[in-house]
C-alpha cells in the first residue's frame, strides 16, 4: 500500500512538472532500456525486496556483477549450515554508487549482513549521481523514485524531459538490446551473470591502460565517507552488520610506489566506522583470471573470487569449515589470430616503435604533419600494427577526420587532446568490446563525433565502455 501511494505521488509530481505530451510519450513507450544491462536493475531491486528471511547483501558496481555467484555462495554457506540469501546489487559504475546504497537501505532489517565492495575509482567512491542514467535503469517501474533522497528526487525530476526526449527517437525503431555480454538476458534467475561466454581474458596485453589502479589518488573523501558512515549507522541501529569488502583488481593494473594494498586497507579502516573483511591481498588477482576490465572477472575467476567471499564470510560468522566450492584452474588466454589486413596507405606518415607481436604508432612523421585526414594503418613492414600512443595526435590542431581501422585493440584516454579541428573519428571495427576506451577519448576535442557503422551503432551506444559516449556517437552506411 505505502509503495502504491508513493508510485501515485511520483505520477503526480512528474505530470505537475513536464508538459503532458512528454508524460504521454513516456508511458506509452516501452520500458526502452528493458534489455540491455540497465534493465538487470529492477530484477535485482525485486530479489532485494522480496528476499525472505536473513539475507547478505553485496553492493557496488560491476565488480559486484562479474566478481560474486551469489547462489554459489549462497549454497556453500548452506553447507555450512548457514542461512542467508546472498544478493548482488552492483550493476553499473555509471549508476553510482550512492543511488544502489539508497536503494537497499529500506530493505536492510535485523541479522542482515551488507558487503561494501565498491570499485577503486573516482566515480565509485563518491557521492555522484546520473539522473540520465538512472532513468534508464528505472523507466517506468517508479517504486525505486521513491526511496531516493530529496536532491536526487529533484534530479531525476530535472532529467525527465531529455528522457522522454531520447524515448521518443526510438518511435518505430527496435528497443536496445544490450552489446556483447551487456544484456540482462546475460543475468540468470539469481541475478547472476551466468547466462553468457567469459571464458578468459580479452584485454590486450592483459589490462586496461586507460583505467590503471592508483590506489593513493583513490582514497575517498570526506563527503562519501560521511555519507557511507550514515547509512551503516541507520542499517546498525536495525540490528544488521556492514563490511567493507576490497573489489577484485587486475594486480598488473595497480600502480605500486606511494602506497600499498595493506596501506590502504588500513586507511580504509581508519576511516569507515564498520570493519574491513578478508585479506587485502587476496583482492590483487592475476590478469588470467580477468574479462575486459581490471575489475571484471571472467567466468573462472567469478568462482575463485566467490569461494574466497564465502570464506571471509564464513570466517566472520565463526565458522572454519573448509570451503567446498571447487577453484578453476586460471585460464589461458588463446594466441593471437593472423594480422587483420585492410588499407595501407597512410603508413608512410606515422612513426613506429617495435614490440613483441607488432607495432605501436608513436607519432607522424614530416609526411603526416600538414595532413588533415589520416587513417592509422594495418600493418607496418609486415607486422601488424595494433594501437597509437597518446603523444600520436595530442595537440595536432591541423587534423580533421582520422579513420581507426579493425586492426586497433585499443585508443590511450586524452589520445586528441588539443585537436581542435577534429571532427570526425570514423570507427570500422564491428564488435565495440574489440576496441578499448577510456572515459577521457574525447578529452580536449571538444569538436568530435564518432562515427561507427550503422549496423552496429546500437551495440556501441549499448556498449559498457563505450555508452558513455552515448551523445557523440553516430552511424555510417556499411
Amino acid at each position: 500500500m505505502k509503495r502504491a501511494v508513493i508510485t501515485i505521488c511520483i505520477c503526480a509530481l512528474i505530470l505537475l512538472s513536464v508538459p503532458a505530451s512528454l508524460v504521454g510519450v513516456w508511458l506509452a513507450t516501452p520500458d526502452l532500456y528493458a534489455q540491455t544491462f540497465y534493465g538487470e536493475l529492477v530484477h535485482m531491486y525485486d530479489k532485494l525486496c522480496c528476499a525472505e528471511g536473513k539475507k547478505i547483501v553485496v553492493i557496488g558496481s560491476s565488480g559486484v556483477a562479474f566478481g560474486i555467484d551469489s547462489r554459489l555462495a549462497q549454497e556453500e554457506l548452506e553447507r555450512c549450515g548457514l542461512s542467508y540469501t546472498v544478493c548482488n546489487f552492483g550493476l553499473y559504475g555509471a549508476l553510482g554508487t550512492k543511488l544502489m546504497l539508497e536503494l537497499s537501505r529500506g530493505e536492510i532489517g535485523d541479522g542482515d549482513i551488507v558487503v561494501f565492495m565498491p570499485e577503486i575509482s573516482s566515480q565509485t567512491m563518491s557521492l555522484y549521481f546520473s539522473a540520465a542514467e538512472t532513468w534508464r535503469a528505472v523507466n517506468t517501474d517508479v517504486r525505486m523514485f521513491g526511496v531516493l533522497d530529496a536532491p536526487d528526487k529533484t534530479a531525476m525530476v530535472g532529467g525527465f524531459v531529455s528522457f522522454a526526449a531520447e524515448k521518443f527517437t526510438y518511435t518505430g525503431k527496435s528497443a536496445p538490446t544490450g552489446s556483447g555480454i551487456y544484456a540482462s538476458s546475460s543475468f540468470d534467475e539469481n541475478c547472476d551473470l551466468k547466462n553468457c561466454d567469459r571464458p578468459y581474458n580479452i584485454m590486450p596485453g592483459g589490462w586496461d591502460k586507460n583505467n590503471v589502479i592508483d590506489l593513493a589518488a583513490e582514497i575517498p573523501g570526506d563527503d562519501f565517507i560521511d555519507y557511507v558512515n550514515g547509512y551503516y549507522a541507520d542499517i546498525a541501529a536495525r540490528g544488521a552488520q556492514m563490511y567493507y569488502y576490497l573489489p577484485p583488481m587486475n594486480v598488473h593494473a595497480v600502480l605500486s610506489g606511494a602506497i600499498n594494498i595493506e596501506e590502504y586497507a588500513a586507511l580504509l579502516s581508519e576511516k569507515f566506522d564498520f570493519p574491513l573483511m578478508g585479506d587485502p591481498y587476496d583482492a590483487l588477482m592475476d590478469s588470467e583470471w580477468f574479462y575486459d576490465s581490471n575489475f571484471h572477472l571472467n567466468a573462472s575467476g567469478m568462482t575463485a573470487r566467490t569461494a574466497a567471499f564465502a570464506d571471509d564470510i564464513k570466517t566472520r560468522l565463526g565458522v572454519t569449515a573448509p570451503s567446498g566450492i571447487q577453484v578453476p584452474e586460471k585460464p589461458e588466454t588463446p594466441p593471437s589470430d593472423d594480422p587483420v589486413l585492410g588499407d595501407d596507405k597512410d603508413a608512410d606518415c606515422f612513426l613506429y616503435e617495435e614490440g613483441e607481436d607488432g607495432y605501436t604508432i608513436v607519432g607522424l612523421s614530416e609526411a603526416g604533419r600538414g595532413r588533415t585526414a589520416l587513417q592509422i594503418p594495418y600493418t607496418y613492414n609486415g607486422k601488424a600494427v595494433h594501437t597509437f600512443t597518446a603523444d600520436t595526435f595530442a595537440g595536432n590542431a591541423a587534423i580533421q577526420e582520422i579513420v581507426i581501422g579493425k586492426n586497433i585493440d585499443f585508443i590511450p584516454n586524452k589520445a586528441f587532446d588539443g585537436c581542435t579541428a577534429l571532427e570526425k573519428l570514423i570507427i570500422l571495427q564491428l564488435d565495440p568490446s574489440a576496441l578499448s576506451v577510456g572515459m577521457e577519448l574525447l578529452a580536449g576535442a571538444d569538436g568530435c563525433t564518432v562515427y561507427v557503422p550503422e549496423s552496429v551503432l546500437n551495440l556501441y551506444i549499448n556498449d559498457y565502455f563505450w555508452g558513455f559516449y552515448m551523445g557523440r556517437l553516430e552511424g555510417y552506411g556499411i
